[in-house]
């Protein structure tokens, strides 16, 4: 039976927060909550603590974060604390960040797997109670030991899309996020390709790692509605990820700069993004659409072997995040199972 996670923006305030958690533990079918670190919103670590809090079983994980934002020193002691207030339930994913997230900050990804490489490295030293010394371009640490004592060292699950990055994942990762963009079964089959490089290299089986399929998710009785809801990230993503990195991923060279070359997507009409953010450039990233076109991605999906789904949902005119969470639980995983 497939693993079922729910992911939210680090943007809910207190009360949405624990409402939403408590429901989605509630519910059966979700096991973990990822909450995201992205931009200027509020704070990962202290809305993961939240919702720690007021919950007892789910799992609770940064869905993600990055070693450039935050040195992974504190990066350590933070999902360490989280797991100490959890009674273990927390994980940590781990990127190279997005550049909608970096560019307004002045932050480079230079050299960045083996920045997240050094991050995975020294996060697992730290909580295993070493003293590290390593510098590189995005951060240094000199002689730095936890203050704290973690009671384990905290899995991490390294995430992108990326030839490399993937590879990375199944290199060193515990287990592996596929980013955005992956939604699709040509995705998967590529990301557990790239994936099952790293683990050969590490002496590994990739069946021994916890492999997520990351979608974005919008469900509406009305297929445009469910669609309009996530054009417009999946838009943005596809102007500020390289063509080749795209087409590594199953997107057209011609269709990603017919994107590129929309300029502002707030300045685009609904029938415009639909027009040139076609139905299959969504599902690279989505599952999207009504109850029947979701269920029928997700079975797709089951059949080609992903056993581990997180959803990140977007409100559409029909039905807000919450409605959607409950729809696809109700609607899409419980007649899959």
């Amino acid at each position: 039976m497939v693993t079922v996670s729910a992911a939210l923006l680090n943007e809910a305030d207190r009360d949405e927060l624990v409402s939403t958690v408590q429901t989605l533990e509630a519910d059966t079918h979700y096991e973990n909550v990822f909450i995201s670190d992205e931009r200027f919103y509020r704070n990962t670590y202290a809305q993961l603590a939240l919702a720690g809090e007021h919950t007892d079983s789910v799992g609770l994980a940064t869905g993600v974060t990055n070693p450039y934002t935050r040195n992974p020193a504190f990066t350590a002691a933070a999902i360490a604390t989280i797991d100490e207030l959890s009674d273990g339930r927390a994980f940590l994913g781990l990127g190279a960040g997005s550049p909608m997230a970096l560019d307004p900050i002045g932050i480079d990804q230079e050299h960045a797997i083996e920045t997240v490489r050094t991050a995975v490295d020294v996060i697992r030293r730290l909580q295993d109670g070493e003293s590290v010394t390593t510098e590189c371009e995005a951060f240094e640490l000199h002689d730095v030991s936890l203050d704290v004592a973690p009671d384990r060292t905290v899995p991490i699950y390294v995430a992108g899309r990326g030839p490399q990055i993937l590879s990375l994942g199944g290199h060193v990762g515990d287990g592996v996020i596929a980013g955005a963009g992956l939604t699709s079964v040509a995705g998967m089959e590529y990301a557990m390709e790239r994936i099952e490089i790293g683990a050969a290299h590490g002496s590994r089986s990739v069946d021994d790692l916890d492999v997520v399929c990351w979608a974005f998710l919008s469900i509406a009785t009305d297929r445009d509605a469910a669609l309009d809801a996530v054009a417009p990230l999946v838009a943005r993503i596809v102007q500020a990820v390289p063509t080749g990195t795209l087409e590594s991923i199953g997107v057209e060279p011609d269709d990603a700069e017919a994107i590129k070359s929309l300029g502002d997507v707030d300045d685009v009409s609904p029938s415009t993004l639909r027009d040139t953010v076609s139905r299959d450039i969504v599902e690279q990233f989505s599952i999207a659409g009504t109850p029947d076109q979701c269920r029928a991605h997700v079975e797709r999906l089951v059949d080609a072997g992903v056993d581990h789904i997180a959803v990140l949902s977007f409100a559409n005119e029909e039905n807000d995040t919450g409605e959607n969470l409950r729809q696809f639980s109700d609607d899409v995983v419980e007649v899959c199972a």
